[in-house]
């Protein structure tokens, strides 16, 4: 308990070991086996490897006609024509810039996902350090309230207490053994959930002592080296850079395609050949592609306004809840809550007060370190979303 209270004193100091020894181990299992960023980095090279699909070479054409007469024995006439279209070579040029972006995309929406679950797990563990610290609060209350229990009842034998202070004594077990137990099935649920966001393999968090993040001294600097760093911005921007390279693709699309190919014309016997050239033009439906790809970049350039936007406001309302819930916990004199539980403890043993006393005063002082517990841990956790773009 001593160790707890001196870690919760000392938690906004500069950035510890902690991290890296206990929650930064969990992350890198995190990164390495979770089951979604595997399966997205695999959605990400297939969409580049279509686009990389779409921009080969069609494969041949043969085309055989035979035609037949009355007035001749078997096949009087036939032509045979093989064939190769090509799109004009700076549309293979386009598409392959395309790809290229479209790898760009993709690195960015998977940095993004990687992100968010290393951020949802370094929350759970950050509830799990949280569960575990009251976990040793309620030992120790049980173990103190089990031992008054021991010492009520040899007191009830000598005449010394009551029933009524007895069963006092009894209720606070009682009490603490439901705390502990509902305090356990809430651990095991994100130990659970920890699990699953490790790609169902067993992961656990068993220290006590939070992770602790540097201090944000100056917002407005902090809020702009955040924005320059953060993931959904950097994902919108991305997409708005392959907006402009699919407009220009379409832009590119009315060049022709242009097909050559062999020719042979049989008639009774005697074969002719020759080769083909053809031209088509895109008349008709790459103005239509145009003015989709154009939409399509005006929605993108909303979209990186949007995700600005969203960054700045989440910025702003986390801060503006740390600097609240700072400067509550540092009204919490956990020290004197401390003393203060020893000091009853002592005025109960010498007779000084009742036992109904001293759990009205000791259940209250309790409900203060949980309660600080709790705020300390909720803290933690917003400085974690601020330091999310770091993970």
């Amino acid at each position: 308990m001593k160790r707890y209270l001196i870690a919760t004193i000392v938690a906004f100091s500069a950035y510890s070991a902690a991290l890296a020894d206990t929650v930064g181990d969990v992350l890198k299992q995190v990164a390495a086996n979770n089951l979604t960023l595997q399966s997205l980095a695999h959605d990400c090279q297939a969409d580049v490897l279509e686009i990389k699909a779409g921009n080969a070479l069609a494969g041949p054409s043969v085309e055989y006609s035979p035609f037949f007469t009355k007035a001749y024995s078997g096949v009087a006439e036939s032509e045979l024509v093989v064939s190769q279209e090509i799109d004009f070579p700076t549309k293979y040029a386009a598409r392959n810039k395309q790809a290229q972006m479209q790898q760009t995309v993709g690195d960015q929406l998977l940095a993004k996902q990687r992100r968010d679950i290393l951020l949802q797990a370094q929350l759970v563990c950050i509830d799990l350090i949280r569960l575990n610290q009251t976990l040793t609060m309620l030992r120790e209350r049980l173990a103190n309230s089990e031992t008054l229990l021991q010492m009520y009842e040899k007191r009830m034998e000598a005449g010394d207490a009551n029933a009524l202070e007895l069963n006092k004594v009894k209720l606070d077990c009682m009490e603490v053994r439901t705390l502990v137990s509902e305090t356990q099935g809430e651990r095991t649920a994100l130990v659970q959930q920890l699990r699953q966001l490790n790609g169902g393999k067993p992961l656990d968090v068993t220290d006590t002592e939070l992770p602790v993040y540097p201090q944000i001294t100056n917002f407005e600097e902090y809020r702009t080296l955040a924005l320059a760093a953060d993931a959904d911005v950097a994902v919108a921007q991305t997409a708005l850079r392959a907006a402009d390279m699919n407009l220009k693709v379409q832009k590119n699309e009315w060049l022709p395609s242009i097909s050559f190919g062999y020719r042979r014309n049989t008639e009774q016997g005697e074969g002719i050949n020759g080769f083909q050239v053809g031209v088509s033009f895109p008349l008709y439906s790459n103005s239509s592609n145009v003015k989709a790809a154009r939409e399509r970049r005006q929605s993108a350039e909303l979209q990186v306004t949007q995700a600005q936007h969203e960054a700045e406001s989440s910025l702003r309302t986390s801060y503006d809840q740390l600097q609240g819930l700072q400067q509550v916990i540092s009204h919490s004199d956990v020290k004197l809550m401390q003393e203060s539980l020893s000091l009853f403890a002592k005025a109960l043993q010498q007779g000084e007060i009742t036992a109904l006393v001293y759990y009205e005063e000791i259940n209250g002082i309790y409900e203060k370190l949980q309660r600080h517990i709790d705020l300390h841990s909720q803290s933690v956790k917003l400085l974690a979303e601020l330091h999310k773009n770091e993970l």
